[in-house]
Order: C-alpha cells, then sequence, then structure tokens
C-alpha cells in the first residue's frame, strides 16, 4: 500500500481537510474485498458467452439471448469503464464456448449451435486489426460446456459434453500450439468426465474444478494440471456446495470461483484458492445478482464477472482482500564480503520473476535488479557499509501484478583485512638482490 504523506498549513480550514483526505483516499486505492459495478455489457443480455483478456482489455461474444444465439463480440476497457464492439465472432452461432488468450491473440472455440450441434471449430481473435481466423479444430470430438486456460505460450481444452457421442460426459484433454496449429491430447482430466466445470491458470499450472455428470450430479473436486509432468494432483474440495457453470478467474497466485447453480439455487457466494495452503476461503459474495453460466476474467490486480442465464448486462469488477501476488519470506543474506553479498529468500507462489532492491543504509539511492529464481549476488558493495534489501514477487507482466516489498532486511560488509589492503597497494622489486655497485628497480602500480 502506498504511503501518503500530507503537510497542511494550521490555518487550513476542517473543511479543506476533509476533502483532501477524500480525494487522496479515493485516487490512491480500490477497497479490497469488494465488489464495484461497472458500466453495463454493451451487447444484448445473455448467459452462456465465451470470454477472456489481453492485456488492460476484457473481451466477451457469443452466447444466448431471449431472442436466440449470438456471434457479436465486445471489447471492455478497464481504463476508461466502456465497451466497444467489434467485428463478429468468425463462427457461427453458439452458445457454452471456451475462451482463453495466449500472449496478445484470443481465442474461441467448441460450444453448441442448433446446425452444429456440437461444435469443434477453434478461431483466433487479432485486436491489432480486428480480425477473426479460423484455425485447426480441437482434437477429439465436438462438445459444448468444456473447459479452456492457457499455461505460457500453450492453450488448453477439455471435458464439456456430447450426447451423440459416448461416453457423453468428457474427460479428454487437448493442448494447442499456436506456434503450429496443432492439438496434441495430453493426460485425461484427473476426476470423473462433466461438463459445466469452472478452470484459471496460476503461474504454470492450470485448475479444474467443479461441474456436473448424470452419474454423481454437481460436483465439487478440484484439480491441478502440470503441463511439464503431464499429470493433474487432486487438491482440496472447492468449499461452497457442489455446482455447474461457476464463473472464475485468478489474480496473481490466487483463484477464485463464485456463482453457478447448485441443483437447487443459482448462487452469488464466491471464494478464494490459496496454492501455497491448498485451501479455500469464503470472500465477499458477487456484486450481481445471483447466476450462472456468466464470464469470468482478470485484468491486473482486479477480477471481472459479468452477464450470465439470468440475462442480464450486469458487469462487476472485484478487488481481492488482500494482495494476491505473495510477498516473498524467509529472506537471508550469505557470503558476505567487502564487496559482495548472496540474497536469497523462499519461492512464492505465482512468481515469475523476483525484484531485488538495495542500498547502502543514507542513501537514498535504491539499486534495483531483476531475478528468475529465489536468489540474487549483490555485487559492488562497499567495506565497512550497513546495507538494506528487499525483494517483491511479480506474478505478471502484461498488466503487472506484483506484490508488496517484503520486510527490510540489513545487512554489514567486513572491513578490509591487512591482506586486502596491502594486495592494493603498489609493489617494487629490486634486483640484483643483494646489491652491487649498480641496481634495477622495478615499479607495478
Amino acid at each position: 500500500m502506498k504511503k501518503i504523506t500530507l503537510v497542511i498549513h494550521r490555518y487550513l480550514k476542517v473543511f479543506g481537510l476533509i476533502a483532501i483526505l477524500l480525494a487522496v483516499g479515493l485516487s490512491d486505492s480500490h477497497a479490497q474485498d469488494t465488489w464495484t459495478q461497472k458500466a453495463d455489457f454493451g451487447g444484448t443480455a445473455r448467459g452462456g458467452a465465451a470470454g477472456f483478456s489481453i492485456g488492460n482489455k476484457g473481451y466477451i461474444g457469443t452466447g444466448n439471448t431471449l431472442g436466440g444465439l449470438v456471434n457479436d463480440f465486445w471489447e471492455y476497457d478497464a481504463m476508461t469503464n466502456a465497451w466497444a464492439q467489434k467485428a463478429d465472432f468468425g463462427g457461427m452461432v453458439r452458445r457454452n464456448a471456451v475462451g482463453f488468450s495466449i500472449g496478445n491473440k484470443g481465442y474461441i472455440g467448441t460450444g453448441y449451435s442448433f446446425a452444429g450441434p456440437y461444435l469443434k471449430d477453434f478461431w483466433e481473435y487479432d485486436p491489432a486489426n480486428n480480425s477473426w481466423t479460423q484455425k485447426a479444430s480441437v482434437g477429439g470430438s465436438g462438445r459444448f460446456l468444456a473447459v479452456g486456460f492457457s499455461i505460457g505460450s500453450k492453450g488448453y481444452i477439455g471435458t464439456g459434453a456430447n450426447f451423440f457421442v459416448s461416453p457423453y460426459y468428457k474427460y479428454d484433454f487437448w493442448e494447442y500450439d499456436p506456434a503450429t496449429d496443432t492439438w496434441t491430447q495430453k493426460a485425461n482430466f484427473g476426476g470423473a468426465g462433466r461438463y459445466a466445470a469452472t478452470a484459471f491458470t496460476i503461474g504454470n499450472k492450470g485448475y479444474v474444478g467443479t461441474g456436473y455428470n448424470a452419474t454423481d450430479g454437481n460436483k465439487k473436486d478440484f484439480w491441478e494440471y502440470d503441463p511439464a509432468s503431464d499429470s493433474w494432483t487432486q487438491k482440496a474440495d472447492f468449499s461452497g456446495t457442489a455446482r455447474r457453470s461457476a464463473a472464475g478467474f485468478s489474480i496473481g497466485s490466487a483463484g477464485y470461483i463464485g456463482t453457478g447453480y447448485d441443483g437447487i439455487n443459482f448462487t452469488n457466494d464466491f471464494w478464494a484458492y490459496n496454492t501455497a495452503t491448498d485451501s479455500w476461503m469464503q470472500q465477499a459474495n458477487y456484486g450481481g445478482s445471483a447466476t450462472w453460466t456468466a464470464v469470468g476474467f482478470s485484468i491486473g490486480d482486479q477480477g471481472y464477472i459479468g452477464t450470465g442465464e439470468s440475462y442480464t448486462k450486469s458487469f462487476w469488477a472485484y478487488t481481492p482482500g488482500t494482495s494476491s501476488c505473495t510477498i516473498p519470506a524467509n529472506l537471508s543474506a550469505t557470503n558476505i564480503t567487502t564487496s559482495s553479498a548472496s540474497l536469497s529468500w523462499d519461492a512464492a507462489a505465482g512468481s515469475i520473476k523476483y525484484k531485488i532492491r538495495y542500498k547502502a543504509s543514507g542513501s537514498g539511492v535504491w539499486i534495483i535488479k531483476n531475478s528468475t529464481g529465489t536468489s540474487f549476488i549483490a555485487e559492488g558493495l562497499s567495506s565497512s557499509t550497513n546495507y538494506t534489501w528487499q525483494v517483491k514477487n511479480i506474478c505478471a507482466s502484461n498488466p503487472i501484478v506484483s506484490s508488496d516489498w517484503s520486510a527490510k532486511q540489513k545487512f554489514v560488509t567486513p572491513a578490509l583485512r591487512m591482506v586486502d589492503e596491502l594486495s592494493q597497494q603498489a609493489s617494487f622489486q629490486i634486483y640484483p638482490n643483494p646489491v652491487a655497485d649498480h641496481a634495477t628497480i622495478q615499479f607495478t602500480p
């Protein structure tokens, strides 16, 4: 949290001070663990839409309206809180498709259309030229109510349902490589086949949970996918009621799931998942009315949920209760010499890199460095000097999501030893030695 200092002249009127404090408070930060209503979605009210975010923009399109299926597509600018209509989605009208982004491109595929009915086509959106390009179809059979997410330079789609192709409730999982425009089948989803599950990405892992199948009904189990080992690991069950068609997103090192249908009611409760403790904690209820099949995505340090099968245009922003990008802990300075020190800390969940800063105590100038690991060697230090240093966690780069700086740590470089001092002084040699009638002196600065 940024520290703000105000200098107030003694003759400043009370109401002036209050106005300044209110203005500073409102402009400095978002209230924590709160929902703020934003401009209504720009298109017709709908449920079953698909969405994703790229940079500081969010996108929602396709879906089911009271007038039928649609393929219009809209861009939300988080900086101006405004919607703008973009080029219609390139494929046929549909609902319950999958959306995600990789780099500066967005993708939508699969879904249900009366002409399909179960689709597997896949399309790429380029915001730079506002255009859609058809890509290789998703592997496996067509499906709707699948999940999708991206990790690094790859995208993933799996689960879902196709009631024409057995098994009706899918558990196969597919990886998309935009560089080669190809799909590769990966390890099957770790839980039972299902549709209407929820997914998000934290760091280099994907997470899938909740959903529905006819055998078990609504689900609340929760699974982690590791692309490095192509394996699934079961994690703590979602702590809300079992449900399907919830919305999800991640901010930094925390994941969030909320809304959905639990078999009796539409819901508006909202939960945060902590990867470090493998636990769930209830947060402030979603700001809009209870709904399902809404769209969720995150932009920077805020999450967004909007639309939904209650046929609403409502759109809300969520600000986490605490930093979702974990502050590095257990800082240590070792191997301290007169000119260097080895700085280390524990790995923080969701990190893509760390920022380190250090300075001589009393100096106002920080030296700032980056590290992709959990250690850094500070060099070029001065002897007999007190140093202060800190680390922060960087969880996303576009836009930047970071933790606060860690608590300040200190270390002291030792004084130069006599041998160190002598090694830095000039030297000379005299020969021959012993001297006869003359001698040569060789000087080395």
